[in-house]
């Protein structure tokens, strides 16, 4: 299968998924051409018939810009194999590199990937879920995930909050070179604008329920998600919701002993106003040992400026619950999300529960 690139491991994202891509125990739809797939998203089924996605997870661009510089990054002879990596000293200092790069890069420019933050020695507390579930040689393992931190982080995202433990992403099912395997979760809420508005409550309940878990639900890290829209949720007949894209996180240890230079630490970060769209401080983010950035970002999906996913509310309900909406925009606009979230939380579940507004499904759009 050409789209694994396994030419190029270890700088790749492991292999642990190839004997069954090997043995068309997974299976590429053959319609799927990579000519005009920018994305580099593939769909597929295993066997027993379950939907799969395999993902590049990045553009050709991205992995011809990480190949160009890899030699140079691992000081090794121009044009050097990557097999010439197995030999390459300072493996665990290149990783904490990489974090501190994604840490210090200035917030007034745009920056992709994992953010670990306040301090990147946590990396390997980070990591420990993956590297302990690892087998075989561990240096090719540590270039692995280099090359994930270097590329995307999702598949280290997917195992260390993982589908099993009730974390509301996709199904992990591997690596193999270039390309990670998952279930395909779902339908795309925002093409699910047509669905009755009870529905649309039901994910707003999950999208809520989830920013919560992102914020709280780790013992040791918060996952503040850089890339909240809902082209990146998806839900399926069950009515679950799944975040599909999770390369942009900001990763926060909770638990560190602050230095000197995080006077701040101890106090709530709560999103100041920045600006019109969908908008936030990294920055500010790390300095403080809790924010309310997934809370603000959950509401601005479901009411904020662009393409509100609640709205509009149906006349009916914003007759007989009209703390709904006042609820949404103080959650947008409003001091102390933490308190409004609690509230809207209670009212969006009592309004599931009440059998005169359920019994209004038919008629409410």
């Amino acid at each position: 299968m050409h789209l694994t690139n396994l030419e190029r491991c270890p700088a790749c994202y492991g292999v642990t998924v190839c004997p069954e891509l090997y043995s068309n125990q997974i299976i590429l739809e053959s319609h799927w051409s990579t000519m005009f797939n920018a994305k580099n998203i593939f769909y597929g089924y295993t066997k027993s018939q379950r939907r799969v996605l395999l993902k590049k997870l990045a553009h050709d661009w991205e992995f011809q810009e990480l190949d160009d510089k890899l030699c140079k990054v691992w000081n090794l002879s121009s044009n050097c194999n990557p097999k010439e990596l197995l030999n390459a000293t300072e493996v665990d200092q290149k990783i904490i590199d990489i974090v501190q790069f994604n840490l210090s890069w200035p917030d007034t420019e745009p920056r992709k990937g994992l953010v670990l933050c306040p301090y990147a020695y946590s990396v390997y507390d980070l990591l420990h879920p993956v590297l302990n579930n690892a087998n075989g040689n561990n240096r090719v393992e540590m270039i692995n995930v280099w090359t994930m931190l270097s590329l995307n982080p999702e598949p280290l995202i997917l195992q260390i909050i993982p589908k099993t433990k009730g974390w509301p992403v996709p199904a992990y099912g591997g690596v193999c070179g270039r390309l990670e395997v998952v279930a395909d979760e779902g339908e795309i809420i925002s093409s699910l604008s047509h669905i009755p508005w009870l529905r649309k409550l039901k994910f707003a309940q999950k999208i809520i329920n989830a920013a919560m878990d992102f914020t709280f639900k780790h013992d040791r890290f918060r996952f503040y998600l850089m890339d909240w829209s809902i082209d990146n949720i998806v839900a399926n007949d069950k009515d679950e919701i799944t975040f599909i894209d999770l390369e942009d996180v900001v990763v926060l240890d909770k638990n560190i002993s602050p230095k000197t230079d995080l006077p701040h630490w101890y106090q709530r970060y709560s999103r100041e106003v920045l600006g019109t769209g969908f908008t936030f401080s990294i920055e500010n983010i790390c300095q403080h040992h809790l924010s309310d950035h997934n809370i603000w970002a959950a509401c601005y999906v479901l009411a904020g400026d662009e393409y509100p996913f609640l709205y509009p509310i149906p006349k009916q309900i914003n007759n007989t619950r009209p703390h709904l909406d006042m609820l949404l925009q103080n959650c947008l606009n409003g001091d102390d999300r933490f308190h409004t979230i609690g509230k809207l939380q209670h009212v969006i579940e009592d309004m599931l529960l009440d059998t005169k507004i359920v019994s209004l499904q038919s008629s409410i759009t």
